[in-house]
């Protein structure tokens, strides 16, 4: 899933098998996937960056943009500007950085990719001539199928050779066909995009990252249980229900599938089987899975509403919150479901 620059010299790529990682390079240290340290990393640069400018929006993990306009008082120079932010990040969580300082985030992204200083600047004007040297494949737009097809056909190795092509507007329609003006904004380094700061989203993640990669049966569905209760003790926890329960698996070879539900209820039977239901329809593969990550969102407050006659709802009900009571004094992993 990522891979240091060490683990790149040694021949090793993102999505490889683990098993053949480990023939190739015995050296190689292999790390299971911590999403909530890297969420919770991830939300504390965020902070961080957010001193430097009100307007900071998250790419991925680790990846932000910042739109400086008008903090020219606070700061005298962009680039001095990208030297206090990395300078405050190392002192802070001891991670390296980079900077790219351009009019846009197309060019920024990029010049980070291909630039090994820690500022990299491309002044305004300068944006075609800064990408022409470049690699194709780094332009987003090349990630579609039918684009990169045309790409590899002709040979098109070179930022500069799509600049070519775009100022024969006839040929490039007919190449490119409804993509060509996005090719050829791109080619000459043209981004509108603005930056947008993101959009507040509660919700609940659980996950599991199995000892050892496996397709038992019985041992993968005891997961999905185990992660199903717990979603279910949160939700109970906030009187909420969730309309969007995403269950997601990742295989040994780094292949992902997932299922979308909902759940009415927050007992324990009702989420565990909407979540064994999702899991019979993502594991579809033979392959051994590494592991399994459940996503509560859309979150709901329900009405706890008394049923004058007991109905198999209530039984569900009444016995999870008594297994409520008893994690909350002893721990979550005091009690659990016999399968």
């Amino acid at each position: 899933m990522a891979l240091s620059q060490e683990a790149r010299e040694e021949g090793l790529y993102q999505g490889m098998k683990v098993s053949l990682a480990r023939k190739m390079s015995h050296c190689a240290r292999l790390l299971p996937f911590n999403n909530k340290l890297y969420t919770r990393i991830n939300r504390y640069l965020y902070q961080t960056l957010s001193s430097f400018s009100p307007l900071v929006e998250p790419s991925a993990f680790g990846q932000f943009y910042l739109d400086m306009t008008g903090m020219n008082n606070l700061h005298p120079s962009q680039r001095q500007a990208g030297h206090s932010m990395t300078r405050e990040i190392q002192f802070k969580v001891n991670l390296n950085s980079q900077v790219g300082i351009s009019p846009n985030k197309l060019v920024s992204q990029i010049s980070t990719e291909v630039v090994p200083d820690t500022i990299s600047q491309v002044i305004q004007g300068h944006e075609a001539r800064f990408l022409a040297p470049l690699a194709t494949h780094l332009l987003p737009i090349t990630r579609e199928r039918s684009v990169q097809r045309i790409v590899d056909f002709l040979l098109l190795r070179q930022v500069q050779n799509l600049q070519e092509l775009a100022e024969r507007e006839a040929v490039g329609k007919v190449l490119f066909g409804t993509y060509f003006p996005q090719v050829r904004r791109e080619a000459q380094g043209l981004d509108t995009s603005a930056v947008r700061p993101p959009r507040l989203r509660d919700h609940i993640i659980e996950q599991q990252v199995l000892a050892a990669d496996t397709n038992d049966e019985n041992i993968l569905r005891a997961v999905v249980r185990r992660l199903a209760e717990q979603v279910a003790f949160q939700l109970r926890q906030r009187r909420q229900v969730t309309r969007a329960l995403t269950l997601e698996i990742h295989y040994t070879d780094g292949f992902r599938n997932a299922r979308k539900g909902s759940v009415s209820r927050n007992d324990d039977p009702s989420v565990t089987e909407t979540c064994l239901g999702l899991f019979t329809r993502a594991n579809y593969r033979r392959n051994r899975v590494r592991a399994i990550f459940l996503d509560a969102t859309h979150l709901k407050m329900t009405a706890q509403q008394l049923n004058l006659f007991a109905t198999p709802q209530t039984t569900d009900q009444h016995l999870s919150q008594a297994l409520d009571n008893i994690r909350n004094q002893f721990g979550f992993g005091a009690i659990q479901t016999a399968a």
